[in-house]
Parts: C-alpha cells; sequence; structure tokens
C-alpha cells in the first residue's frame, strides 16, 4: 500500500473514530505539528474491513496474462491455476459480440502483457452435488487444501480453518448457485478475496435481477446464509469480526417487498436486507444493527465473470463527474465540484461537469466520445428510464459509452430498479460495461444516499464501495441497492509479476493469422475487437468498405461498430448502422452510439446518409425527442418537405399511439 493511501485512510480513520477524535482533543495533529498515528484497533470495523481487502490485495501479485477461456470447464480449469501467492484474470469467451466487447474493454483497462486461450478441459458435472464438490475442491486447491481423503462435506469446513490462519481471517463469504451462470463470478471472488463459498438453490426463485423477491424467499435466503455461517464456525454476528461482507452471486433480484412496507408497491433492496439482524422482524425506519455489508452480481457465465474480474484486478486511474443538481439546499451536499476535490486528496483525476455546464445540453455534447474513466458519478432527478439535468431531461439511451471498464454510483430515484433491462439507467450502465453499480430501487428520497463528496472520500480512504454508500452505525432496512462486488476497494494497484505460462492455452493473437490466411475476416475482426485493438479494425474493415463491399457483411459491420466510435470513425460507424437491423442497433447499443457521435450533425444539419442511418436508430422512451431533434437537423439539410415527410415515417413506425401523435407536432 503507498504512502499516499495510507495518509488518506488514517485521515479517514481519525474523521470517523469517536475515540481517535476524542484522544486527539478534536485537532488533526500533535502540538509540534506531527500528525497523531491512529491505532487500527480503535478504527471502526468499516475502516478495518478496508485495510483486510487492501493488505490481501497487497500481498497476491496479478501475473499480467490474460485467459480467454472458450468454456466455463475451462474457467474452472484457468481458475484452478491460482495459488496464495499469484492469481491472474480469467474471462470467458462464449462467441458473443457481448463477450468480445467485454473482453476488449477489460483489456484497456488491465493492459496485459499476454493474452492466452483456454479451449480444452474436463466438461463440468451436471449433478449439483458433484458440481458443488469440484468447486469447493478447486477452492481448497488454490490454498494447498482440499485432501483427497477429505470428503465432501468437510472441504469447506478445512479451507475455513486455513484461511483464518493463512490469512487470519476471511473478510466475508460468497452466496452462490452452482448450476446459476453467476457462479463464475461467486467462484472468483471467493478465491480472490479468500473467502469461504456456500450454496443455495436458486431454483426455488424464478424472478431474475429485475423481479422482486417476496418476504417469504427473502427470509428463506437470509436464514440460509446465517444457518451456513453457524456450521462452518465462523464470528459472524458483530461487524469487525471474522465475516463483514456477503457476496451473493445469484440471478435473483434486487429488490424485495417485505411485510413492513408502507403500501404493496413499496420495495426495499436485497443487499441492504442481507447483512442487518432482526431485518424481517422489525418495523418500517426501525434502527438496526448490522452484522455485514453485501453486494449481488448477476448475469450469464461470460458477463458475470467480467464483473468480477475487474474488481479483483483493476484500479481506476480517472473520475467522470455529472452533477445535474442545482446549487441550491439540499442539492449543493451533493456537489460534484467538492466531489472531485476530495478524489483530488488521493491524486484521483476527474472530468468535472457542474453548473452551469450541467444539463442536458452539456450531458450530450460530452458523450460523444468514449468516456475514458474507470469511476463515474451522477446525480439527477427521475424515474428509471429517465433523468432531469439542470436543464433538460436525459434518457437511458445517452448513457455514454465506456472505453474501459466503470464502476457507477448514481443519486438517483428507482435507477437500479430493473438492472437487467438496458432501457432503465442502471441497465444502461451494464450494457455499457460498468461492473459495480450503487443506485436505488425505489423512491429512497434524497437523504438516503451517503452525499456524494464524503462518498467520494470514503472510497478514496479504502473503504469498500458497499462500506461506503451506507451510514455509520445503526440503520433501518432501506433502499440503497450495491450491484457488484461489495468487496471492491480502491487502492494502490495489485502488484505484478512475471507472465506466468499456461498449460495447453495458445496465444489469442495467432489466430488473427490463421483467420487471414481463411480469408474468414469476420474472426480476424472479433480478435482484434478482444485484444483491444480498435485502430486495426477501423482500417481494415473501411479497406473492405472501400474496395471489397460485397466483404463488409452484417457480421463484421456489427464488430467494427463499436471500434469505430471509439476510433471516432463516424464515417465507418454510419456504414456498420445502415446495414443493421433495428433490433442489433437497438441491443447492442450501437445505434445510440451513433447518435451520440453525430450529435454536432444534429445541432448544424443532417445528410440523407447520416439522417438514414440516425432514423433507423430511432425507438424507446426517447423517441418523440429524437424523432423532433431529428426532423430539425434534416430540414437544415435538405429542407422543410423532407422534414415533414421524415415526421411522418417515423410516427407511422411508432406503435404506441401517444408517442406518435407528440412525433407529428414535430410537423412544420
Amino acid at each position: 500500500m503507498t504512502k499516499r493511501l495510507i495518509g488518506v485512510m488514517t485521515a479517514l480513520a481519525l474523521a470517523l473514530t469517536p475515540q481517535a477524535r476524542a484522544q486527539d482533543g478534536g485537532a488533526s495533529g500533535t502540538d509540534n505539528g506531527e500528525r497523531r498515528q491512529i491505532d487500527m484497533r480503535q478504527a471502526p470495523p468499516s475502516f478495518r474491513l478496508g485495510i483486510r481487502v487492501l493488505t490481501h490485495r497487497h500481498a497476491r501479485q496479478a501475473s499480467p496474462v490474460l485467459v480467454i477461456a472458450d468454456s466455463p470447464d475451462a474457467y474452472v480449469k484457468a481458475i484452478a491455476g491460482w495459488d496464495e501467492r499469484t492469481i491472474y484474470p480469467v474471462l470467458i469467451d462464449d462467441g458473443s459480440w457481448r463477450a468480445a466487447e467485454n473482453i476488449g474493454r477489460f483489456v484497456r483497462g488491465f493492459k496485459p502483457e499476454k493474452i492466452v486461450r483456454l479451449t480444452e478441459a474436463d466438461a463440468l458435472p451436471q449433478d449439483r452435488a458433484e458440481r458443488e464438490e469440484l468447486f469447493e475442491r478447486t477452492l481448497a486447491s488454490i490454498w494447498g487444501q482440499g485432501r483427497d481423503n477429505l470428503a465432501s462435506d468437510e472441504v469447506m469446513t478445512e479451507l475455513v480453518s486455513h484461511l483464518q490462519f493463512a490469512v487470519h481471517m476471511p473478510p466475508g463469504i460468497v452466496v452462490a448457485d452452482a448450476k446459476d451462470p453467476a457462479w463464475t463470478a461467486g467462484l472468483a471472488l471467493a478465491a480472490g478475496h479468500a473467502q469461504p463459498i456456500m450454496w443455495f438453490n436458486r431454483s426455488k426463485i424464478y424472478n431474475n435481477a429485475g423481479g422482486t423477491l417476496s418476504q417469504e424467499q427473502t427470509a428463506d435466503l437470509s436464514s440460509t446464509i446465517e444457518t451456513r455461517l453457524e456450521e462452518l464456525g465462523i464470528a459472524w454476528q458483530g461487524l469487525g469480526d471474522a465475516v463483514d461482507a456477503v457476496t451473493i452471486a445469484m440471478n435473483l433480484p434486487v429488490k424485495c417487498q417485505l411485510d413492513m412496507g408502507e403500501k404493496d408497491s413499496e420495495r426495499f433492496a436485497l443487499t441492504d436486507v442481507i447483512g442487518q439482524h432482526r431485518a424481517l422482524s422489525s418495523g418500517r425506519l426501525t434502527n438496526l444493527q448490522r452484522w455485514a455489508w453485501s453486494g449481488q452480481i448477476f448475469g450469464n457465465e461470460s458477463e458475470a465473470a467480467y464483473r468480477a474480474m475487474c474488481s479483483l484486478f483493476l484500479q481506476p486511474s480517472q473520475a467522470w463527474i455529472f452533477d445535474g443538481y442545482p446549487s441550491s439546499a439540499p442539492w449543493n451536499a451533493y456537489d460534484g465540484s467538492a466531489t472531485a476535490e476530495n478524489l483530488g486528496k488521493a491524486n484521483l483525476p476527474s472530468t468535472l461537469l457542474d453548473e452551469p455546464r450541467n444539463g442536458v445540453d452539456s450531458w450530450l455534447a460530452s458523450t460523444t466520445q468514449a468516456i475514458d474513466a474507470d469511476v463515474v458519478f451522477v446525480n439527477s432527478k427521475g424515474l428509471p428510464e429517465y433523468f432531469d439535468l439542470e436543464p433538460g431531461r436525459a434518457y437511458a439511451s445517452d448513457v455514454p459509452v465506456l472505453d474501459r471498464p466503470a464502476a457507477v454510483s448514481y443519486v438517483h430515484s428507482w435507477s437500479a430498479t430493473r438492472p437487467d433491462d438496458a432501457t432503465t439507467i442502471a441497465g444502461a450502465w451494464f450494457r455499457a460495461g460498468a461492473f459495480m453499480y450503487v443506485g436505488s430501487v425505489h423512491e429512497p428520497f434524497l437523504q438516503a444516499f451517503i452525499p456524494t463528496p464524503i462518498f467520494g472520500l470514503r472510497l478514496m480512504g479504502g473503504l469498500p464501495w458497499s462500506v461506503a454508500c451506507r451510514p455509520d452505525g445503526v440503520s433501518p432496512v432501506w433502499k440503497i441497492a450495491v450491484i457488484g462486488d461489495p468487496l471492491l476497494a480502491i487502492g494502490s494497484e495489485r502488484p505484478r509479476t512475471g507472465v506466468i505460462e499456461i498449460e495447453e492455452a495458445t496465444e489469442l493473437a495467432r489466430e488473427i493469422q490463421d483467420a487471414v490466411k481463411d480469408d474468414d475476416f469476420a474472426r480476424v475482426v472479433r480478435t482484434e475487437a478482444m485484444l483491444g485493438q480498435d485502430a486495426e479494425i477501423v482500417r481494415l474493415v473501411s479497406a473492405i468498405v472501400r474496395e471489397k463491399e460485397d466483404l463488409f457483411t452484417p457480421e463484421i459491420a456489427k464488430l467494427a461498430a463499436m471500434p469505430a466510435f471509439r476510433t471516432h470513425n463516424k464515417d465507418l460507424l454510419v456504414s456498420c448502422a445502415l446495414i443493421l437491423d433495428k433490433e442489433t442497433l437497438g441491443e447492442t447499443g450501437i445505434g445510440r452510439a451513433l447518435w451520440h457521435i453525430a450529435e454536432s450533425d444534429i445541432r448544424t444539419g443532417v445528410d440523407a446518409r447520416l439522417a438514414s442511418a440516425l432514423e433507423r436508430s430511432i425507438g424507446g422512451p426517447s423517441v418523440v425527442r429524437d424523432a423532433t431533434r431529428l426532423a430539425g437537423a434534416v430540414e437544415i439539410a435538405q429542407g422543410l418537405n423532407i422534414r415533414n415527410v421524415l415526421v411522418d415515417r417515423i410516427a407511422d413506425s411508432v406503435e404506441d399511439a401517444r408517442q406518435a401523435r407528440e412525433i407529428r407536432k414535430a410537423k412544420r
């Protein structure tokens, strides 16, 4: 850990610890001007948990090799190569467009020296119990445990005993279902943070992340976790003991309906229920004692692995802050400028948009290129599908493109109510490549959020995200969800060691040579995307468009579109959009990327080719606004008649009668 970080953490602990403040007489230094060093035993549990996480990270090196597993089977084999001293990132290539984009995004953040593909591995067992045992023995083997003569029900107990000796105590426990796709995150975060893993049969709960857990389902999950902790003999009932974090790696709803709700429609955050004593038997707004901080990860095998690996291996180098609040009280407590100042105390630079540049025009103008940031803070008002700024309204579709994986804090009601739905704010950020999101599942009221400047300061002090976003001391069950690794902490990068040779793996770059020999340009482009080689993709595909247009297929266009955006090649992006169907443009976010890159044209005039591409990309909650803006841009460049024809055509394509009427008002 760097001296800079230790200094920030010490200052934060002094600010948070009543005993330290009392002993220091309320001052921050001694009579001779030297800062008093805090006794870590007096630091609050929140601070000590951050120390535990960062100390363990510093003790385990990262090999700068990225392993791309072709299957979940190969993923387990690659994870099994970790040990108590060295780990390396492992991602899953399931053949999808999204997997290639996520891998390339991770590469730009991690900057590996070598990228290899692992294809051969024994098939995972289909039986639930056999799969659980395999994962447990894999975890145990990483720590030199899991003797063959141990019975299956003894493996995790033995591992817990070893971890308490080897790393003093595990920081938390992972809850997973070996048959739920998000097990990939559970296995990685258990192995990466030195945590035990326990199993929960998710088949009893059919709702995904955007659904709602019932009181009974929530109680079942909570009691199962607490019972298993008792069985493992781990101290868990108070903060500052062994288990202070719970990671839920399953495709469970992020919200639950509890009997304490004022109305049947009121929802609470699952990650605020799990970890609080008497959470399901107390009245609404009853202050409760916390025993752990929680977070949850959802997604398919590839997405969940990506989100876990980002947490374990990436550290931020740049923040992006957009303060959409007025400068008057109470909104000014969340001031973006103060947030940037606090981040700067730990030498984390920020791109800041604050008053007077905090309206929708500034948002749209600032997102014409990919956001080059690892941590994002936004303050706004609104509902799941839109956010109001000062002035103007933006939509989930206006969420920027991310160049690298990012952790996102969103002070806004309802933004995380359906995080698996890309038409909502949280869902749009996850589609863009976010791996952590802190936001509300319901109407929480402003005071439910830790003020953004304080949240930033707490993060810079090393507090994990799940801790930094919640108030210290007793608090009621409420509505702020932590979607991501609860132990994600900002500090120095994990130390790097030499490149480890991965048995039976082949270098990914060699696949390009084979694909070129076979004239398989789609494979070339996809491999380059995973290698993070956007510029090379744009050069190749631009040449194909110019010289061999018959080879410019929708498959290649889909793969080349986002690299074209990230290199700000508007012409190529338009070419891609014109041969992709509307469904693909919507599902991938490629259509919205086109709107981002064309922002200056929309303000000054749009030619026929660009207008056609933008029209193909219209849809969703922002359709009325977008149709009106496009109509104005078309009139500037092509005339009034073309404008009116365009408006009628878009209105005719919209199924919602109210939206169609609003769009027709744009005729002149």
